[in-house]
């Protein structure tokens, strides 16, 4: 059974890597009460949606 501290998101595992405000970004989610990660997730992954999309526009595909 897996749980919330077997998470590792270090650089060691291949395609791992995540830049450093992406990984405070996950810090901070996981310190959050359990019924209010889920949003905060969610709102995290439109975040980084919005800026993938920015950055390379050709691949923007529709919601």
């Amino acid at each position: 059974m897996s749980t919330d501290d077997d998470t590792d998101f270090g650089a060691d595992e291949p395609g791992a890597v995540l830049g450093e405000e992406a990984r405070a970004a996950l810090a901070e989610i996981d310190d959050l009460p359990l019924a209010e990660r889920a949003p905060a997730y969610d709102a995290l992954a439109a975040r980084l949606r919005d800026e993938l999309e920015q950055s390379d526009p050709s691949r923007v595909s529709p919601r």
